[in-house]
C-alpha cells in the first residue's frame, strides 16, 4: 500500500531533557530549541537501521520560563541623627555638619574643624547644649528612603581625626566642644559634633568664646592640612573673660596603629597674677612657659630686638639638636605668642616726663620690658638601643627673675636673665633612625649656661649706682666609639665673666635727665643680652 505523507507536516522530537534553566548544559542552546524532522523523508526501518540521529537539546515541557534574579545595589544615603533642631543657630550648625560630610565623602575637602567651630558663638547665644551627627547608610533597593529607619546606636567605622576643646570663663563657666570623624576603609562613615555649656554665659563671655573658638578652629584646619600649627599670638584670647582653654588635635598614626596629638593648654591665674602655656606637637617636642602678668615698670617698653635674642637662642638650640623645622617654629611661636603682647612703641620724651615720676621713670629705663618668667623647651628623648644611657635629647631653659629690697628710703633692684642648655646627639646620624646606629659612631654632649644681672640702687628719687654682671660657660665632650667601645674622647670648656659699674658716668649724665642716663648706660646689656661664646 502506498503511503502518502501529508505535505509540510513537521514533528518536534525532543531527544533529551536535562534541566529547566535558561541555558543548556553546554551554555549555548536556547531554552525553546528543538530539532525538526521532515515527515516526507524516508525512514530506515530495517532491523539494523535506526531513526535519524538527532543532537541533544534542552527544552522546557509544560513550564513557563522564569528569568534569573538579578542583584540590585542598595541606595547610599547620608542622614542626620536629629532633624528637629530648633533655632537658626542649631539649624545652621546641622547644615554645616551635613555639608562637611558630603564634601568629605566626595573627597573635596580634608577634615576642617573651622566649619563647625565658627558656629559656636551663635550656638552659645541660643542654647547650652547641641549634639548631632551624620552617618552613611545603605538602604535596600526595595525600601523607600523616606520609610527607612536608620540605627544610630551601632558603632560606625573607626575614629580618625578628632578635636577636643575645653574652655573656662573667669566666672567659672565651662564649655566642652568635640568634633570627630569616623572612617570605614578610606570612606567617611560618621561625622559628629557636640557643644555643651555648664553655667550661664554673659554676652561678653559669648563674644569671647566666639572669637577664641574661631581662632582655634582655623588652627585645627592648619594642623590637619600640614601636621603642625601655631598660635601666632594670643590677641584673640580675651583674658578678661576667658581664663583657661585646652585644645587637643588628634589624628591616626598608621605606623604604630595609634594616635598622635598636638595640644595647647593656657591658664590665667588672677590670684598669682600669672599666665601659663603648655604645648606639645606630634613629634613630642614640649613647651612649658609661665610668666607674670605685669612687668617691673608700669608701662610696656619691650623692644622687639630684645625678644628676638631669645628667639635666636631657641632657634640655635633646636638646630644644634637636629630639630625638624616644623617643631622649631612651633617652639619659637609659643614663646613669641606669650610675650609679643608686651611689645609697645616707646612714647616720646615729652610723654615720658609728663606721665611718670622721677623714680618710676628710672625703673622704666632699667627694666628689660619682659615680665618675670620661666620657659622650658624639650625634645623627645631617643635612646641608643646598644647603649641605653646614651640618648639624643635637648633641654633649654630661659628665665628672668626680678628682686627688690626696700630699706627706708633706699631701694635695691636686681633683674637677672639666664639660660641653660643641655644637648646630646649622635654626629651625622638622624636621631629618628637610631635603631640602625650600630657600634661605630660619634656621641656629643654639650652643656651651656649664660646670665646677665643688672643692679639699680636708688635713694628716694635719685639713682645712686648702676652695674651689670655677665657670665657665660660652655662644656663639650666628643666621644668616638668603634665596635661599641670608646676609642677616643675630646673635651672642650670655655668661660667668661664681665662686670660694668657706672657710678661715675651716672653722675655726669643724670644731671640732664636721669632716665636718659640709665637707658644709655644699660643699652649694651640689652642690645647684647648674653655674652657670646668663642
Amino acid at each position: 500500500m502506498d503511503v502518502t505523507p501529508a505535505s509540510g507536516l513537521m514533528y518536534l522530537v525532543p531527544t533529551a531533557v536535562t534541566g529547566v534553566t535558561g541555558e543548556s548544559a553546554a551554555g549555548s542552546a536556547p531554552v525553546n530549541s528543538a530539532n525538526t524532522i521532515n515527515a516526507t523523508a524516508p525512514l530506515d526501518l530495517s532491523p539494523t537501521g535506526s531513526a535519524q540521529s538527532v543532537p541533544s537539546s534542552i527544552v522546557t515541557l509544560g513550564r513557563a520560563f522564569e528569568p534569573p534574579q538579578t542583584y540590585t545595589e542598595p541606595v547610599i544615603v547620608h542622614l542626620l541623627r536629629d532633624k528637629t533642631t530648633a533655632g537658626p543657630a542649631a539649624t545652621a550648625t546641622s547644615q554645616a555638619l551635613m555639608q562637611s560630610f558630603n564634601q568629605l565623602s566626595d573627597k573635596k575637602i580634608i577634615f576642617t574643624p573651622s566649619n563647625l567651630l565658627s558656629k559656636v558663638g551663635a550656638l552659645s547665644r541660643e542654647t547650652t547644649e547641641y549634639r548631632n551627627e551624620v552617618r552613611k547608610f545603605y538602604v535596600p533597593y526595595n525600601t523607600a528612603v523616606e520609610k527607612f529607619e536608620p540605627d544610630f546606636s551601632r558603632i560606625s567605622g573607626t575614629r580618625a581625626e578628632s578635636v577636643f576643646l575645653t574652655i573656662k570663663t573667669k566666672e567659672g563657666d565651662s564649655i566642652q566642644i568635640q568634633f570627630s570623624r569616623n572612617t570605614s576603609g578610606k570612606d567617611t562613615a560618621q561625622l559628629e559634633f557636640s557643644f555643651t555649656v555648664d553655667g550661664e554665659l554673659s554676652e561678653q563671655e559669648q563674644n569671647a568664646l566666639e572669637k577664641l573658638a574661631t581662632k582655634l578652629g582655623e588652627m585645627g584646619d592648619e594642623f590637619f592640612r600640614s601636621d603642625t600649627t601655631e598660635l601666632r599670638g594670643l590677641k584673640d584670647i580675651d583674658t578678661e573673660n576667658i581664663h583657661y582653654f585646652k585644645l587637643t588635635l588628634q589624628r591616626p598614626d598608621p605606623e604604630n596603629d595609634t594616635y598622635v596629638e598636638h595640644t595647647y593648654e593656657f591658664t590665667v591665674d588672677e590670684v598669682a597674677q600669672t599666665q601659663h602655656l603648655v604645648a606639645e606637637d606630634v613629634r613630642g617636642y614640649e613647651v612649658d612657659i609661665k610668666s607674670q602678668l605685669q612687668t617691673l615698670a608700669a608701662e610696656k617698653t619691650l623692644e622687639h630686638e630684645l625678644l628676638q635674642q631669645y628667639l635666636d637662642l631657641i632657634s640655635r638650640s633646636a638646630e644644634d639638636s637636629d630639630t625638624p623645622n616644623t617643631s622649631k617654629r612651633f617652639m619659637m611661636d609659643a614663646f613669641e605668642s606669650l610675650f609679643s603682647e608686651f611689645i609697645a612703641v616707646a612714647p616720646t620724651q615729652q610723654e615720658q616726663d609728663a606721665d611718670a615720676g622721677i623714680a618710676e621713670s628710672a625703673l622704666t629705663a632699667f627694666d628689660s620690658g619682659m615680665p618675670d618668667f620661666k620657659a622650658t623647651f624639650r625634645s623627645p628623648v631617643l635612646h641608643n638601643p646598644g647603649f641605653y644611657s646614651q640618648a639624643a635629647a635637648m633641654v633649654l631653659t630661659l628665665e628672668q627673675e626680678t628682686r627688690t629690697e626696700q630699706n627706708g628710703d633706699n631701694l635695691l633692684v636686681k633683674q637677672e636673665t639666664r639660660y641653660e642648655l643641655s644637648n646630646s646627639h649622635f654626629e651625622s646620624f638622624p636621631k629618628e633612625y637610631l635603631d640602625d646606629l650600630g657600634g661605630n659612631y660619634t656621641y656629643t654632649v654639650e652643656h651651656e649656661e649664660g646670665s646677665t644681672s643688672r643692679f639699680l640702687s636708688m635713694t628716694n628719687d635719685r639713682v645712686n649706682n648702676l652695674w651689670v654682671e655677665q657670665e657665660v660657660s660652655r662644656e663639650k665632650q666628643i666621644s668616638q666609639f668603634v665596635n661599641y667601645k670608646l676609642a677616643d674622647q675630646d673635651e672642650y670648656s670655655y668661660s667668661d665673666r664681665r662686670v660694668q659699674e657706672f657710678a661715675e658716668l651716672l653722675d655726669k649724665l643724670q644731671g640732664n635727665n636721669q632716665r636718659t642716663a640709665v637707658e644709655e648706660l644699660l643699652h649694651s646689656s640689652k642690645d647684647r643680652l648674653f655674652l657670646g661664646i668663642v
